[in-house]
């Protein structure tokens, strides 16, 4: 059988069928949304549509190349991946393009590139891979290894500054120490330095502080806010107008007042065009994918593997779970894409890989092929 055959038998087709849906859902309302955003800054009409589908369809790719790949040969890529993107985050504080007061992409070709969406998957291989390690060999020194990759990410992320990607992160690796089996003790004692970490990003970012200002405001003190509606102010009226059937595809008017309607509040603008009804369809489809990636995380028989694709699940299932609570005002606004919707060419194309990683991780053992690894041991996870 040939290569692509026995990826295509031992591939999960559910998992890959739903996220290619996913990106197509992203780039119909791409045509509908996004040029309100073109008309706003005098381009072509369909500048950013034109983008969406060129990133979607590269994304495609590697999300199909990649899983393709050995799961052993996962590993190796991440390390290459992730030295690449952490030399891209540190230039990005010396010759970074700057937008909003951060400094977080660079610019090469007419094309931005923001290398921390790149890191994320990488960074979560690689800890998995050592946590494994240290829970295999019995060894928690080797803790202190993904423990310092982690800080030093955080550190480079708080200077662009990226407190989003930041948040996620720390999340996502609290997530892995969790499923690696770590003391409710520890556990605590992390979720008491992470409300001391949100302290000090309140009182050190004035960015960070206005915005859960602005939130607070908006729950308990919605008379304080100026006339002028805040993000999350238009992305709930976006939620009231669209009702339970909605404006109508290209009808929402919001889209015309509420920035970033086509990468950070996608959510909020498809419920004011598509309604409720399509908001359940969506979050139904998201659901589906993190449950069906569960269910074959469990059959996952290397303990690295098995790690390291929870990890990515649960990086893409933070990174909706954040999009949709800032959508709906249950969080400060913080900048987070809603994987293969939003637009976006840096997430897009990471998710890509991200999700690229985990089928191959989690593809099914091919019987056909009768190749019994008889030297099978915890041990596999050797770079």
């Amino acid at each position: 059988m040939s290569p692509l055959g026995v990826w295509w038998y031992t591939i999960d087709r559910w998992m890959l069928f739903g996220l290619i849906i996913l990106g197509f859902i992203g780039l119909f309302f791409s045509l509908a949304i996004s040029p309100a955003e073109a008309l706003s800054i005098k381009t072509d009409t369909y500048f950013f549509l034109t983008r969406h589908f060129i990133y979607f369809f590269i994304s495609l790719f590697f999300l199909i190349s990649i899983s393709i790949i050995p799961s052993e040969m996962i590993r190796k890529l991440s390390l290459i991946i992730f030295i690449l993107s952490f030399i891209g985050i540190f230039l990005t504080l010396i010759i970074g393009v700057s937008s909003g007061g951060a400094s977080r992409w660079l610019s090469a070709l007419g094309f931005t590139i923001q290398p921390s969406e790149f890191l994320k998957p990488s960074l979560i291989i690689l800890v998995s891979w050592f946590l494994a390690r240290s829970r295999i060999e019995k060894n928690h020194s080797l803790q202190l290894i993904p423990a310092s990759l982690t800080f030093l990410t955080i550190i480079l992320l708080l200077q662009q500054p990226d407190i989003g990607q930041s948040i996620l992160i720390i999340l996502t690796i609290m997530g892995l120490m969790f499923f690696n089996g770590l003391s409710w003790k520890i556990i605590t004692a992390l979720t008491s330095m992470g409300v001391i970490g949100c302290i000090f990003l309140y009182l050190n970012f004035s960015h960070v502080a206005l915005r859960v200002n602005n939130w607070l405001s908006g729950w308990f003190f919605p008379d304080s806010l100026d006339s002028r509606p805040t993000q999350i102010s238009a992305a709930t009226d976006a939620f009231e107008n669209g009702g339970l059937f909605g404006q109508g595809i290209g009808e929402g008017w919001m889209k015309y007042n509420l920035p970033d309607a086509y990468t950070d509040f996608i959510f909020a603008a498809v419920a004011e065009e598509g309604g409720l009804f399509l908001i359940i369809i969506i979050i139904l489809i998201y659901g589906f994918l993190i449950i069906r990636g569960f269910s074959k995380i469990i059959l996952v028989s290397d303990y690295s593997n098995q790690l390291s694709a929870s990890g990515l699940l649960l990086i893409f299932g933070l990174q909706t779970l954040l999009h949709m609570a800032v959508n709906l005002s249950l969080a400060p606004a913080k900048g987070m894409t809603l994987p293969f919707i939003s637009y976006g060419g840096s997430s897009i194309l990471s998710l890509g890989i991200c999700m690229g990683m985990f089928l191959s991780l989690t593809r099914k053992d091919d019987p056909r092929m009768q190749k019994i690894n008889d030297n099978y041991n915890d041990s596999g996870i050797k770079f």
